[in-house]
């Protein structure tokens, strides 16, 4: 039974029931929910697989929320759930990507713009070419210490005359 936020009305969507096979393409702009399978591919708006759904083919979608099997060729353009029961294999790419532990991816992957990631690595490239070539920042040095004045010994004073202002001569 398909969860209350996919539940479908004729008038916007397709269900595909459980224990329903559907051989063939599918195809429509509004919601659709598998809890069978389909064996064909598959484009809709939004694309939700029930825990007990499957599909075996090609799927374009918007958006898609997995709890079942999804197998084959995957491009949705905007997020793709991958909850805890769920499986997908085959090739896939989407725009953006969220996963429940438990969950199995088998095969190749690719998320994000690929048009977009490629040109932001050119610009990063050219804008690296085009910036001087950085020089290391100079590390701090210490500052100088003054050379230690080395210590002279003293020297003796000269003797004083024991006579002040007179002066000694020799006798004759």
């Amino acid at each position: 039974m398909a969860t209350d936020e996919f539940r479908l009305s004729e008038s916007n969507g397709a269900y595909i029931g459980p224990g329903v096979t559907f051989k063939g393409e599918i195809s429509g702009p509004e919601k659709m929910v598998v809890e069978g399978t389909v064996e064909g591919d598959v484009t809709a708006g939004s694309l939700h697989i029930g825990p007990a759904g499957a599909v075996r083919g090609n799927v374009v979608a918007n958006e898609a929320d997995v709890q079942g099997i999804l197998s084959s060729n995957v491009e949705v353009k905007e997020l793709l759930l991958l909850r805890s029961t769920g499986r997908v294999e085959g090739q896939v790419h989407c725009g953006d990507f969220q996963v429940e532990r438990g969950a199995v991816l088998a095969g190749d992957f690719s998320c994000g713009d690929e048009q977009a990631a490629t040109e932001r690595a050119a610009a990063q490239s050219a804008q690296a070419a085009q910036a001087p070539e950085q020089q290391p920042e100079p590390q701090p040095q210490p500052e100088p210490q003054p050379e230690p004045v080395p210590e002279r010994a003293a020297k003796p004073a000269k003797p004083a005359s024991p006579m002040p202002d007179t002066e000694l001569h020799a006798a004759e």
